[in-house]
């Protein structure tokens, strides 16, 4: 089983769990204890961003939250750094595939920054992002998608922009409690619609 320490980070799942919060990578502090969220981003999550939020803050007290990472680990040498990309993303994500936990999500789950939303949603957003360029428009990244929710096989998906990100830009924490008031809220889903390039050339 995993443990702490060893360059990589494994899940925190619990059984009946209400929520999932996705993360993207873990930093030196969640590898040294073993869980997501440790650092200076879970202090954001925790005291940012869910404290306000009643019903979060309840079902972490409950211990009915799980948190999660795409990537469970930074190849050695590397920890701490941002989450890695091209060649060494796939060496990573290749080195830690063994410390996957089953998927165990629960009804609601909060994808926090690109990684976690692409993980979910890649082929989506790719398509969205190829309209936005082909008609002209700049593509909305997590920002512009902060609130977005979508609903699949039984479970309420909802964008979030990442605590790290919130500790560079705090004047954007209100942007970020809303994500997490749609999260516990009953908000009507919306599956955001995007204009295919043949149908904008029509409309031209």
């Amino acid at each position: 089983m995993a443990t702490a320490g060893q360059g990589f980070c494994p899940d925190h799942l619990v059984d009946h769990a209400e929520y999932t919060i996705y993360g993207e990578a873990p930093g030196s502090t969640e590898v040294a204890l073993g869980k997501p969220f440790q650092g200076k981003a879970g202090f954001v999550l925790k005291q940012w961003l869910m404290h306000n939020v009643t019903q979060l803050k309840i079902a972490e007290e409950k211990g009915l939250i799980s948190y999660r990472n795409v990537l469970h680990c930074l190849p050695p040498m590397k920890t701490g750094r941002p989450y890695p990309t091209g060649k060494d993303q796939k060496e990573a994500e290749a080195y830690c595939a063994q410390y996957r936990s089953p998927e165990t999500d629960a009804p609601v789950v909060l994808l926090c920054g690109e990684h976690a939303q692409r993980l979910f949603f890649k082929a989506e957003l790719e398509a969205e992002d190829a309209s936005d360029k082909r008609i002209g428009h700049e593509t909305k990244g997590v920002m512009g998608r902060i609130g977005r929710v979508y609903e699949r096989e039984g479970r309420r998906y909802i964008f979030c922009p990442h605590p790290a990100y919130i500790l560079r830009q705090p004047a954007l924490i209100t942007h970020g409690q809303r994500a997490f008031e749609i999260a516990v809220g009953s908000d009507q889903v919306l599956e955001p619609s995007y204009l295919p390039w043949g149908m904008a050339l029509e409309q031209l």
